[in-house]
């Protein structure tokens, strides 16, 4: 298991979309890089110079949206997948005990009151079972239905301010908890260990977070923008 806090950074400069991660002492474990000419969605990750997973798209990003990422380890083993939805800023769980009823309750209360729905990303298992999610907390959710994209546009130095939180379930433990920093020039993400996890879960719990970073830079840029 690695040393936590990890510090997820960003590039100043890059073709494509990447990330590097380090430890708490500042040592460099991976990295990460979308793929620019592919067929599928596809992320390339490396540790030490060498292939150590694949995060690649179930559809064609030609012909589809894609929704559905493979978690494949380098040696070809499917460790699992990541699954996008969006999640509400409002919670109705609590009055609508239905799944169903809750999505549409949701939905028609999103529409009437013109709120964003942002996305979240489903961890599952090889069977397809639902084993945990990375998601933004409630007070992100939040800040992110504010009319800020005026703002921004005239002064995009305040987008340096906007720093989201997430957090990564397994079960019904919050066990890792991930905060965008406040940074002059390059984005950079602090991810905390917040519970328990065993040495065989944390690739894929660490692969969900990676895509959910990758997107959720471009996810930020749309909000704002």
């Amino acid at each position: 298991m690695y040393s936590y806090p990890l510090t997820i950074s960003f590039p100043l400069f890059s073709i494509t979309p990447q990330v590097e991660v380090k430890d708490a002492s500042g040592k460099a474990l991976f990295s990460a890089a979308k793929k620019l000419i592919s067929s599928k969605d596809e992320i390339n990750v490396s540790a030490g110079g060498q292939p150590a997973f694949k995060i690649i798209s179930q559809e064609n990003r030609i012909t589809d949206i894609p929704s559905n990422w493979d978690v494949v380890a380098a040696d070809g083993r499917t460790l699992g997948v990541i699954d996008d939805d969006f999640i509400s800023a409002i919670d109705t769980s609590k009055f609508v005990p239905s799944g169903a009823g809750r999505m549409l309750v949701n939905m028609e209360l999103s529409r009437a009151l013109n709120l964003r729905a942002i996305k979240m990303y489903w961890i599952k298992d090889t069977g397809g079972k639902k084993v945990g999610f990375v998601a933004p907390e409630k007070e992100s959710l939040m800040t992110m239905q504010l009319p800020l994209g005026q703002f921004v546009r005239q002064v995009p130095f305040l987008s340096r301010f906007i720093t989201p939180h997430y957090y990564v379930r397994l079960g019904e433990e919050t066990v890792m908890y991930m905060e965008k920093q406040r940074t002059l020039f390059q984005d950079v993400y602090k991810l905390q260990a917040r519970g328990k996890f065993s040495d065989a879960q944390e690739p894929l719990l660490l692969n969900g977070v990676l895509l959910a970073v990758l997107y959720e830079r471009d996810r930020l840029k749309e909000l704002y923008s």
